[in-house]
């Protein structure tokens, strides 16, 4: 049992080179993969690189790097066949990089006693490498957080889907947990466990009214000492890849953990022959998406050692009632029209219904309230005569400076709208001789309405999407979702019928016609995506 000491800061100044760990809270993301890959990525650019397999139990790197089990490795240490780290550590097929090799199938390993990984833990500091990666395993076991928040550097990995988020999110809050214990002592954190074992344990501490102003800064300390940041894996394309953004912004701001989305890792097929050829996938294929990947990964890892910015301690967030719509969308006071729409559909997709990406985190209450405060803000923004009122209320009550508020204020009426104050002359795009004639020519051109189609009518008329939902009480996400023909976040069939019927009328278009077309599309991916 770990006596529970406080795992060695990794303080930049004391180590010659930057330690990287990564881990994930299951198996089967590709953790290895990426840890070994990273590293013949770095070694390739002339960095001395060092791949630490304390994946306990499930040690694989060497499979990883094309290597058959070196007979010196981890249990080399544990049973006393060599004194010193570097004695266990072996070359590698790949110039500039060593291996620690683990030991998968001898126990005494996997219950590794704590001063020996401690040891180990030390010795990155002294070892002759520019880059010490660390695959440290997966699970919510002491092991593998001990190596994992033993870096300057911990990355966690996990894939966008419900399981692998849900699993992610717990491992996210036990990690959060253990940190804690290091920093405040096992005592201290059993007496604050009441306040702190809420939902983010983060949340709870700055809350806390017992916990001392050391006590805090020794966890600010912590969280700064180190840069937190996550990898999605097993992407087929880099559309998934966007979801990284979501989820940093949910783990941000529901556990108040300074996470950076670092970036994905494609799988393909030339990846997986490599891998089922027990082949180092960056060395035989270096030019396979997979390979690509982790090279653009090995320039951000080198790009953010040159920049040696501090890290970030503490976050705090208002909860989102507190919100102002700006800070809602995380948007400039100056915001445009456009960038307010897209951080809409941005911030917004996490939180419907169906969506995994918040699995576990929010129930359908929460979202249902976060999604009306959503609506709120972005009807704020998108009104020109709302807007208007709202800055000057803010400015009125000192969180907006004069300065800071945007210096036209458009309509967000369409691709064409012009500023307030427009002076008359000839017709412009929006003059609503030349939008007719642009209506007719798009409704000749229309062969059924789909999505899209919808859009372009609407904006080819100038109206806007609050505008529609001011007619028809319909939601704005709604509408969004039926042009964009996000179908997977429709309403039950019922609705949507009554939605598209009533979008069609409020763009005075034949309602029954624009029904059949949409509903027929609709029909034909509920066959392809049975439920």
């Amino acid at each position: 049992m770990d006596p529970m000491e406080p795992t060695p800061s990794p303080t930049r100044q004391d180590n010659p080179g930057r330690v990287v760990s990564f881990a994930s809270a299951k198996g089967g993301l590709g953790t290895t993969m990426l840890a070994a890959n990273l590293g013949i990525q770095l070694a390739k650019k002339g960095r001395r690189v060092l791949l630490v397999d304390a994946a306990l139990t499930e040690a694989t790197c060497h499979l990883a790097l094309g290597m058959e089990h070196p007979e010196r490795n981890l249990g080399s240490l544990v049973h006393k066949e060599v004194q010193e780290v570097g004695e266990a550590i072996v070359e590698a097929p790949v110039n500039n990089l060593a291996l620690l090799a683990g030991a998968p199938d001898d126990p005494e390993v996997a219950n590794m006693a704590y001063l020996l990984k401690q040891k180990i833990i030390q010795s990155f500091r002294e070892l002759p490498f520019d880059y010490i990666l660390v695959d440290s395993g997966v699970g919510t076991g002491s092991g593998t957080h001990s190596f994992l928040l033993a870096a300057e550097y911990p990355v966690l990995v996990c894939q966008p889907n419900a399981p692998s988020l849900e699993a992610f999110y717990r491992f996210i809050r036990a990690m959060l947990h253990r940190l804690l214990l290091e920093c405040l002592n096992k005592r201290r954190y059993q007496a604050l466990y009441e306040e702190i074992g809420r939902k983010s344990p983060l949340e709870g501490l700055w809350e806390s009214k017992e916990a001392g102003r050391e006590e805090l800064e020794a966890v600010e300390r912590a969280l700064r000492d180190r840069r937190f940041s996550m990898v999605l894996s097993g992407l087929r394309s880099e559309k998934e890849a966007r979801l990284g953004k979501q989820v940093e912004f949910l783990i941000r701001r529901y556990f108040l953990f300074p996470i950076h989305y670092m970036g994905w890792i494609e799988w393909d097929d030339q990846a997986e022959e490599a891998a089922r050829s027990l082949e180092a996938i960056s060395r035989v294929h270096p030019l396979c998406p997979f390979s690509m990947a982790t090279e653009r990964l090995a320039n951000k890892v080198l790009k953010e050692d040159r920049q040696a910015e501090e890290f970030e301690g503490k976050l705090t967030f208002k909860p989102f009632q507190e919100l102002n719509a700006y800070e809602i969308f995380d948007v400039p006071y100056d915001t445009t029209p456009k960038d307010v729409q897209a951080a809409y559909a941005r911030v917004l997709e996490p939180f419907m219904g169906n969506s995994a990406i918040a699995v576990g985190l929010y129930d359908q209450d929460e979202r249902q309230m976060i999604r009306d405060r959503l609506e709120w803000a972005y009807r704020t923004l998108l009104s020109t005569g709302q807007r208007k009122r709202y800055d000057e209320d803010l400015m009125s009550e000192g969180a907006m400076e004069p300065g800071q508020r945007v210096e036209e204020y458009v309509e967000s009426g369409g691709e064409g709208a012009q500023p307030e104050g427009e002076p008359e002359g000839e017709p412009t795009v929006d003059d609503p001789t030349s939008r007719n004639g642009r209506l007719e020519s798009i409704l000749e051109e229309i062969e059924a309405f789909t999505g899209e189609e919808i859009r372009r009518v609407r904006e080819a008329q100038g109206i806007s999407v609050e505008e529609i939902v001011s007619a028809t009480n319909i939601r704005g996400w709604y509408i969004h979702a039926i042009e964009e023909e996000r179908f997977p976040d429709m309403p039950e069939t019922i609705y949507l019928k009554g939605f598209v019927k009533q979008v069609a009328q409020a763009l005075h278009l034949d309602p029954d016609r624009v029904l059949a077309d949409y509903m027929e599309r609709y029909g034909r991916w509920l066959e392809e995506n049975p439920p």
